[in-house]
């Protein structure tokens, strides 16, 4: 159920006030990756006819939705960090934080994890247990090792990893700011450059991953959740407002969500481009919290389905694979792809909100504030 907040659209999820904006924002990337998987096993993942046409890229790069989920984690999680190292908000509750991340992250993984390796996998192998238990399944040099068990959860170990390390940057990036907003700014700006360096050195060279030990780690995927730490940034300097600089075209949110379709559309015409997620990640989520001057577009992400499906957009992200893969066992999916989408797209939905309720949500109620971590909209 959405409500107004003190800055927009909010929604509840398990007694926490969120975002409706962000909330629909996580259900886009969520979609957009489960349309993307849907469109691969329609067809057989053959690059021949996945990648033919820059209409089958923009579907079955839906994928590039997981850097989305990224840059909202940089922003969300952050944006108390910078709070309190910056506009003197509250103290930051380190005990808290990690007990509110394992509460968020570890149930749904641990309870998918052991149904798809008992279920899909006949019990799966010692090796598999121990790695994805663990959350070193990306630390190999086979690419198979990782997506053999679940597709998804790759991304699940670097967000862990993320969490991990957060406090810990937020910590020298307020050293070396000495309370400057702009200082901040540089220094993730170039922390941020130097891990695209090095994916651009590995992973967007190559075309393709050369070795999932570092393309698949923080430090190569490091510069699209500074994407959304710049963001937060950027929320804290425009407070009080927007500056005056800021004016015309510029100071509207259409016209930041179009620039960042845009920069989407030139990342999917061609995959080895996908370092623009970033920057388009950036507009996108700008759009949706910096105080500009609010469009249609923005306003349609106030969409109380759309930011439903949002709230359970983790169960949707890490049961959709094993369901799409259960359905080929059984042979019940169709074989063209919009049919399969509309088989598998409302089954999907309705197993991450089941999901949510029976796993996500009794654990999601245990969380208790750690930081200035309510992130509404901003008002323009």
């Amino acid at each position: 159920m959405t409500q107004q907040g003190a800055g927009g659209e909010v929604v509840v999820q398990a007694g926490e006030v969120r975002s409706v904006r962000i909330e629909s924002l996580r259900a886009l990337a969520a979609m957009a990756v489960l349309v993307g998987h849907v469109f691969g096993q329609a067809r057989g993942y053959d690059p021949a006819r996945t990648l033919a046409t820059l209409g089958d890229r923009i579907i079955f790069g839906g994928g590039f939705g997981a850097y989305l989920f990224f840059a909202l984690s940089g922003y969300l999680l952050y944006l108390p960090f910078a709070r309190r190292a910056l506009a003197g908000g509250r103290e930051i509750d380190l005990a808290q934080y990690a007990r509110n991340r394992a509460l968020r992250i570890l149930p749904l993984y641990y309870v998918a994890l052991v149904v798809v390796l008992l279920v899909a996998e006949s019990g799966g192998s010692l090796h598999q247990w121990l790695t994805f238990a663990t959350f070193t399944e990306n630390f190999t040099h086979s690419r198979d090792d990782i997506t053999a068990v679940n597709g998804v959860v790759w991304t699940l170990v670097i967000e862990v990893y993320f969490y991990l390390l957060l406090p810990l940057i937020a910590y020298v990036v307020a050293r070396l700011a000495r309370g400057s907003v702009a200082r901040a700014g540089i220094v993730l700006g170039l922390a941020g450059i130097v891990s695209l360096a090095v994916r651009a050195a590995t992973f967007y060279r190559a075309g393709h991953i050369l070795n999932p030990l570092l393309d698949d780690s923080i430090v190569s995927t490091f510069f699209f959740f500074v994407a959304g730490m710049l963001v937060a940034l950027l929320r804290i300097a425009w407070a009080a407002g927007r500056p005056a600089w800021v004016r015309g075209p510029i100071a509207h949110t259409d016209a930041w969500i179009a620039a960042s379709a845009v920069l989407w559309l030139v990342l999917l015409d061609n995959y080895s481009r996908g370092y623009l997620a970033a920057p388009a990640s950036f507009l996108l989520l700008g759009a949706c919290v910096l105080p500009l001057r609010q469009g249609l577009v923005v306003r349609g992400l106030e969409w109380p389905v759309l930011a439903a499906v949002g709230i359970a957009s983790y169960s949707l992200y890490i049961w959709q694979l094993p369901l799409l893969e259960a359905m080929s066992h059984l042979s019940i999916e169709p074989s063209a792809f919009l049919p399969y989408l509309a088989v598998a797209g409302p089954l999907a939905i309705a197993v991450a909100f089941l999901s949510y309720r029976v796993v996500e949500e009794p654990f999601l109620r245990l969380r208790r504030r750690w930081g200035t971590t309510v992130a509404g909209p901003g008002a323009g």
